[in-house]
C-alpha cells in the first residue's frame, strides 16, 4: 500500500511539475506576474519530492540486491554508449529557432517583447532539443544498421 501512494504521489508531482513549466510561459502572455512566482514553486518542489523519491527507491532496490547471493542477483546490463554533441551545435540550433519563432511571434501574432522573449526561449530550447537529439539519433540509427 505504501509503495502504491508513493508512485501515485510521484505520478502526481511529475504531472504538476510538467504543468508548472508549461504555464511559465502562458503567464508571461498574461501578464500575470504573480502566478510566475506560484508555477516556479510548484516547478522547484516537485522537482524536489520526484528526485527525492527515486533517489530512495534506488537505494533500497541496491541494498535489497546487496543482500542476496552472487548468484541470484539480477543481472545488469551494460548501457549503450550516451549520445554525445556539441555545446555549440546545440546553441546555434537554439538561435536559430529563437530567432525564427521571436519574428513569427513579433510579425504575425503581434505578441510584445516581454512574453515573446519567454516564448521563443522556450520554443527555442524545446526546437532546439529535438532537432539536434533527433540528428543524433538518426545517425546512431545508420550507424548501427552498418
Amino acid at each position: 500500500m505504501r509503495r502504491a501512494l508513493t508512485v501515485l504521489a510521484s505520478t502526481v508531482a511529475t504531472f504538476v511539475l510538467v504543468l508548472a513549466f508549461l504555464f511559465i510561459p502562458l503567464s508571461l502572455v498574461t501578464q500575470q506576474y504573480r502566478n510566475i512566482v506560484v508555477e516556479v514553486v510548484l516547478l522547484l518542489g516537485s522537482l524536489w519530492y520526484v528526485t527525492r523519491v527515486m533517489r530512495a527507491d534506488r537505494r533500497e532496490r541496491r541494498a535489497a540486491e546487496a543482500l542476496l547471493p552472487p548468484d541470484r542477483r539480477p543481472a545488469r546490463r551494460v548501457p549503450r554508449q550516451p549520445i554525445t554533441f556539441q555545446v555549440r551545435e546545440t546553441l546555434v540550433a537554439m538561435l536559430i529557432w529563437f530567432v525564427l519563432v521571436f519574428a513569427f511571434d513579433t510579425f504575425v501574432l503581434g505578441l510584445g517583447i516581454a512574453a515573446n522573449v519567454g516564448i521563443a526561449f522556450f520554443a527555442a530550447f524545446m526546437l532546439a532539443t529535438l532537432t539536434v537529439t533527433g540528428r543524433h539519433m538518426m545517425f546512431r540509427i545508420t550507424q548501427d544498421e552498418d
